[in-house]
């Protein structure tokens, strides 16, 4: 028996004659279907199905890639654009990248960028672009539903999370602390004297100053950190894996950067930005509302500190 499977063994590994060698083996050719009437009702109804353009342009990849040599595709409206992985802009000769208009009544719904093995033929253009026009609006409306996401969620002044967002990712963090016991930071911080600011030189100034503020929160923040504007010169930053040792430390650094960075009026005035905070690292028991509400308290106690030196 031994013998028997040593051979059985041998027979599978071992090459034949009647095998083609691997350069003989031609890889298939992309043809384009004679009817693409099932395919094109198949990948319109699966596109209505995504919320995000990434999600509609992989739909259209899957179902293309079978039919033309292409490696990637993009999507472009206006000032946004979204690709998909293998989508590669054009940085050489060997490289292809072509772009079709979509349109629907005479309207412009965007581009497609095609980045292919080789240039696209006219048929095998107009064939993309018949399919194409089937997710168009499909692209265009998930393209608007994300930024309409993004702006239920953003501060449209400084572009920071807003306090919805902040409310969620406050509970997020807190569950994840509940059941891993890995410590996060929550800072609580506002500008010091904002208001004269405002009364002095107005809220052109004050926007100015807020902006500028937030600029040097998403400087000095690491990527997975959070920051949030909730509302007038209140904001906070969530500290993932942090203690207060770590909190201190960006505390310092984006003091730091205020300091090198203030606002120049045209008077020739300069407006230094000073900053209060309260930290609080994520403790057992309570809830998220009480982990805010001892930043808060820290961040008062450190004003009113602030404000006996400055008396």
């Amino acid at each position: 028996m031994a013998a028997y499977r040593t051979t059985l063994r041998d027979s599978l590994i071992e090459p034949h004659t009647y095998r083609l060698p691997l350069s003989a083996v031609m890889p298939a050719a992309h043809r384009l279907p004679a009817d693409s009437t099932t395919l094109s009702v198949e990948l319109m109804l699966a596109a209505q199905r995504c919320t995000d353009p990434l999600s509609v342009l992989n739909e259209l990849f899957d179902r293309v890639n079978t039919y033309l040599p292409i490696e990637g595709l993009a999507w472009r409206q206006e000032i946004d654009q979204v690709h998909t992985q293998n989508f590669i802009a054009p940085s050489n000769q060997k490289s292809t990248v072509q772009w079709i208009e979509l349109t629907h009544a005479d309207v412009r719904l965007g581009k497609l960028g095609i980045h292919s093995e080789r240039a696209l033929s006219d048929a095998e253009l107009h064939w993309l672009t018949q399919l194409a026009q089937t997710i168009a609006f499909a692209l265009r409306n998930s393209l608007l539903y994300q930024r309409a996401l993004s702006d239920a969620q953003q501060d449209p002044l400084t572009c920071l999370k807003n306090r919805r967002s902040f409310d969620a990712q406050l509970a997020r963090d807190h569950a994840h602390f509940t059941r891993y016991g890995i410590k996060s930071c929550l800072v609580a911080m506002d500008l010091n004297s904002f208001k004269s600011i405002n009364d002095t030189w107005g809220h052109d100034v004050g926007d100015r100053v807020l902006k500028l503020f937030a600029t040097g929160l998403m400087h000095i923040l690491r990527e997975t950190d959070h920051a949030f504007r909730l509302g007038g010169d209140e904001f906070c930053v969530l500290l993932p894996a942090t203690n207060a040792y770590g909190a201190k430390k960006m505390t310092d650094r984006l003091d730091a950067w205020l300091t090198q960075h203030a606002i120049e009026l045209q008077s020739g005035e300069r407006i230094s930005i000073h900053t209060s905070y309260g930290v609080a690292e994520s403790e057992p028991g309570g809830d998220e509302q009480a982990w805010f509400r001892r930043a808060d308290q820290a961040l008062y106690e450190n004003k009113r500190a602030h404000k006996r030196v400055a008396a």
